[in-house]
């Protein structure tokens, strides 16, 4: 039964990554769809009442890893998030 769910996150996880790596929309509209995509089969399971925290934690535990070595693999994004992050890391030694 609990592979269920972490198939299920392994398909949303796989599907939402791939949706970035395949569309390019304006940053607002593609976050809205990524983050839709990556947490839909928790909205389901809310929904059929069947989310639980056990539940969620093998959606989460098949989804995250799948996710994010696409994003690091695939996408190859890993270097503009370390970007990202040093910039913020920057902005905010900032007296």
């Amino acid at each position: 039964m609990r592979v269920i769910f972490l198939l299920a996150g392994i398909a949303a996880g796989a599907a939402s990554a791939f949706y970035l790596a395949y569309n390019y929309q304006p940053i607002l509209l593609n976050g809205t769809i990524h983050a839709a995509i990556f947490s839909s089969g928790l909205v389901a399971m809310y929904f059929a009442k069947k989310l639980t925290a056990q539940r969620a934690g093998w959606y989460l535990a098949g989804a995250l890893p799948v996710h994010l070595a696409i994003h690091f693999i695939v996408i190859r994004d890993l270097t503009q998030l370390i970007g990202v992050s040093h910039a913020l890391l920057n902005f905010l030694s900032l007296p």
